[in-house]
């Protein structure tokens, strides 16, 4: 691949600077190769509906907002709706793999955009590592379920991290393939769960409609914490945000982009209030916090409760390959963050390769993988390996504290987002839309703001006692720290690197 910064200046395509990918003769991606429900498969998948429900409702509902659960996934939805209906506008507008990242280069300088390119790196990275501990902790205590084995959770993560580089190596068509079948499969089997419980009146105390109560969710009750319960229902929808990563292989992106973001963050915030309030419809009201603290998974007891036994299995064995197909989407996520800051040199520019045949970013691809067995493997020695670990390590320390690094990250970059959605609409003559470039982007920054307050505030109650837990938040802080750093270096030493920082789209008849 030659150099992308060697005499390729910036231009511009009306109110837009760009960097064309034509003239800097870097490797592309695979134009026009997903459609519409391709896009909408890759970004409903990375939220992950079956693994946001069975995972985050409980644990929402033992620890953090209890009963009120509904309430916190309703106050999410509505946030995050109206932060989509600013970022779909941006979206109209800027159409590049780098997502966040060169939406907040557009609108905040190159500095911010830089920093947050590499904190979406690792965010995303880390969301994949966080899937695939839940895909092995599931794993472990299923197969011990059905057939009394005890597998070492690190043998199946390890094994889905290395089955996700073979199927993401191919074109993004399969991926998108793959994607589709877990999708409407978790759909299918989550829509069986509501409409047999909320279709026979819920439990004894009937169907759960004050759970619902927003007001509630921030002062849940005695034992609990609101702010688990809101960081939760944030993180349920982490995936939707990452379209535009696929504008430049998606047919008519323009359009798609924007109607994919919408339908995905629409459609999920209605399943999941539907869902979790059928959870808490499904136990008396005075028992469900305790229901949802049993660790041998409450859904699947209110599924018995509620429907035949061969429906538990099925949700079970689909809780397996949700969470894979979760992890994967957020694998196909990482290598274009990747592929972005690859090349446009802000990372190795090696990572801005793409395969010859299949034009998808595999160094990318294995740089990922390589990534995340490691991390694995680093909490699997620090704090076991074997299936009496299952829990603690694979569950607790990769599954809940590695969502939480990246949802720190996530919301922060968010919030930036909406801000340099104002800022962009607002400069260079562009005076977008007033509600959707302004009121919304200011009502989404509010709320993420107040979560991450919340998050913050009581971010050691889902630490189970975790020393790393206090140091969540300083690592997102010296990270991001050091990443501006490394943004003003390299203006000062490099400024035609730096000019490219966020601007180069694919520029040859997709966009």
């Amino acid at each position: 691949m030659s150099d992308p910064h060697h005499g390729v200046g910036v231009g511009r395509q009306g109110t837009i600077e760009t960097v064309s990918v034509s003239e800097a003769g870097v490797d592309r991606l695979k134009p026009g190769a997903i459609g519409l429900l391709g896009v909408i498969f890759v970004a409903v998948t990375g939220a992950a509906p079956i693994s946001a429900m069975l995972f985050n409702v409980p644990f929402a509902t033992g620890f953090g907002t209890g009963y009120y659960t509904p309430g916190a996934f309703l106050f999410a939805a509505v946030i995050l709706t109206i932060f989509s209906i600013g970022y779909v506008a941006m979206a109209r507008e800027i159409s590049a793999a780098g997502g966040f990242y060169s939406f907040i280069s557009h609108g905040l300088g190159r500095v911010l955009g830089l920093a947050t390119g590499i904190c979406g790196v690792i965010a995303y990275s880390l969301f994949e590592i966080s899937l695939l501990g839940g895909f092995a902790y599931f794993f472990s205590t299923n197969f011990n379920s059905w057939f009394g084995w005890e597998i070492p959770w690190v043998l199946p993560a390890v094994l889905a991290a290395l089955l996700i580089c073979v199927l993401c190596w191919f074109d993004v068509e399969l991926s998108v393939k793959v994607l589709g079948v877990a999708l409407i499969s978790e759909i299918v089997i989550l829509t069986l769960f509501d409409v047999l419980v909320l279709g026979q009146g819920g439990s004894d105390t009937g169907i759960a409609f004050d759970s619902l109560n927003v007001a509630k969710t921030f002062d849940p009750g005695v034992g609990l914490v609101a702010g688990v319960g809101l960081f939760l229902a944030f993180w349920s929808w982490v995936g939707f945000e990452a379209i535009p990563n696929y504008a430049e292989e998606s047919k008519d992106p323009k359009r798609n982009v924007v109607r994919a973001t919408m339908i995905a963050v629409i459609g999920l915030g209605i399943g999941y209030v539907i869902t979790s309030l059928a959870f808490e419809s499904a136990f008396p009201k005075d028992q469900v916090v305790k229901a949802a603290q049993d660790p041998a998974g409450p859904f699947f007891v209110a599924m018995d409760a509620f429907g035949p036994h061969f429906l538990t299995i099925i949700m079970q064995v689909l809780i397996l390959t949700g969470a894979f197909a979760c992890a994967m989407a957020f694998h196909n996520v990482t290598m274009r963050y990747l592929y972005a800051t690859g090349r446009e040199g802000i990372l190795p520019r090696a990572l801005g390769r793409t395969h010859p045949k299949h034009k998808v970013p595999h160094v990318a691809n294995v740089t990922q993988t390589v990534f995340a067995i490691v991390i694995m493997l680093i909490w699997g020695v620090s704090s076991g390996f074997g299936f009496d670990k299952a829990f603690d390590t694979a569950y607790v320390r990769v599954y809940t504290m590695m969502a939480v690094q990246g949802v720190v990250w996530i919301l922060a970059i968010q919030t930036l987002c909406a801000l340099a959605i104002i800022v962009w609409f607002r400069t260079g003559g562009r005076n977008g839309n007033i509600i959707t470039t302004l009121i919304c982007p200011i009502i989404a920054i509010i709320g993420q703001l107040f979560a991450i307050y919340l998050l913050f505030t009581n971010i050691t109650a889902i630490s189970f006692d975790i020393t790393y837990t206090g140091w969540i938040v300083w690592i997102a802080v010296i990270i991001t720290a050091l990443a501006i750093i490394y943004a003003l270096v390299l203006r000062s030493t490099n400024r035609e690197k730096f000019d490219t920082v966020g601007r180069m789209i694919d520029d040859t008849g997709n966009l």
